[in-house]
């Protein structure tokens, strides 16, 4: 029996604990009751600049609040001398690429909303999950943005407020409305993601959700523009590819993720290459596994039981340039929400070898995973519940 979507242990992330947060739902709240934030794809990112971000599109996406007139508002400075990415601007760099795509998908000054699984030719981010929906706006921030955060009841899901240097500027899992200011997010432009769980597999949970989607908003007097820097693609995927080869000794998320006085500095440089606009422990912890023998020949099985996370848990396999990789399977991800549970409520997952067997993932060579643990209990946070490691099929 799958388990539900919902979420057992609501809560407020307090927006980092920075935001002065709204008790109201979206439904009561009027928009002068709006708190203000107070501080707090392989191949589709390789070799692009802006001229190709603006090709990349389509898919079963759509935009809340976005009309002909926003497109307007989008810089043409593909053409400006290409800017050199070196060590001390790629975090803006890198930033500044991700955050185009998203605006060229129709996410500028309104939310880009995801109506399906993420497609394996279109990853935006690097470490994309096949959990939740994705919605997405890119907000100028030469005038305030609200943006408002519906009521999803018991369902689990997260917005997070990422700046131009990939310092997490607020969390939420709580609806509310609440408003951004350049002041406070610590640059002109941000991005504003939202995750929500939902059960793929369900036709009427789907449907929920994208009501729910539709109900993640933004208000602004003026959308403004966005102009960023023609960040020089090849010394951009240089250096990334030279900090994904180190960040890839990492086995956890812990100093990743956060706002600047949160992180390891060092961590953090490498995480913008290997796991891009994630949030800090307290709301998502994740491991990075490479089983020894990644070949995508050997079998390997991962069992796990109870996993003490008031939001939700998934593993999810990548290829070695941490991407999806396409397979005739469709076997991407397993979570507590999609697997197939053994008779003692246990879930065992089975990386390669036979296909039909239950909660099988595609493992192509090089291989590893990710695994998610969303709202995690303090035993996980202080050590003493360990996630299970993958076994070797005999």
């Amino acid at each position: 029996m799958c388990e539900s979507v919902s979420r057992s242990h609501p809560r407020c992330r307090a927006l980092r604990e920075t935001y002065a947060m709204s008790d109201k739902t979206h439904h009561t709240t009027r928009k002068s009751d709006a708190e203000p934030l107070r501080a707090t794809r392989r191949t589709a990112l390789r070799g692009a600049g802006l001229a190709g971000l603006l090709a990349m599109g389509g898919g079963s996406a759509t935009a809340s609040q976005h009309s002909p007139k926003a497109n307007t508002h989008l810089a043409e400075n593909e053409t400006d001398e290409p800017v050199p990415v070196m060590w001390e601007n790629y975090p803006r760099a890198e930033s500044d690429t991700y955050l185009a795509r998203y605006a060229e998908l129709g996410g500028f000054g309104a939310f880009y909303h995801l109506r399906e699984l993420v497609p394996i030719d279109e990853q935006n981010v690097i470490q994309m999950n096949r959990d939740t929906l994705y919605s997405a706006g890119v907000f100028d921030l030469t005038e305030p943005v609200t943006v408002t955060q519906p009521d999803t009841g018991d369902r689990y899901q997260l917005l997070i407020v990422i700046n131009q240097d990939n310092y997490l500027r607020g969390s939420s899992t709580t609806a509310g409305e609440y408003t951004l200011t350049q002041d406070d997010v610590g640059t002109r432009y941000c991005l504003v993601l939202v995750r929500t769980l939902f059960d793929p597999n369900d036709p009427d949970d789907v449907e929920t959700v994208h009501a729910i989607q539709d109900e993640i908003t933004a208000s602004q007097e003026s959308i403004g523009t966005f102009e960023i820097p023609n960040w020089d693609q090849d010394s951009l995927e240089g250096i990334r590819e030279a900090l994904i080869t180190v960040g890839e000794t990492m086995d956890d998320s812990r100093g990743v993720w956060g706002d600047a006085d949160e992180v390891d500095p060092v961590k953090h440089f490498l995480g913008t290459a290997i796991a891009w606009g994630g949030s800090p422990e307290t709301d998502e912890f994740v491991l990075w596994r490479t089983p020894e023998q990644n070949d995508g020949e050997t079998s390997y099985t991962l069992t796990v039981d109870d996993v003490p996370v008031d939001g939700y848990w998934s593993v999810t396999v990548y290829n070695s340039e941490w991407y999806l990789e396409e397979n005739e399977y469709d076997a991407y991800s397993i979570n507590n929400v999609t697997a197939e549970r053994d008779d003692d409520g246990s879930v065992t997952i089975h990386f390669g070898g036979d296909h039909d067997q239950p909660n099988f993932l595609y493992t192509p060579e090089g291989w590893n995973y990710t695994v998610r643990l969303y709202e995690p209990r303090e035993e996980i946070l202080d050590g003493s519940y360990q996630f299970p490691e993958t076994q070797p099929v005999e």
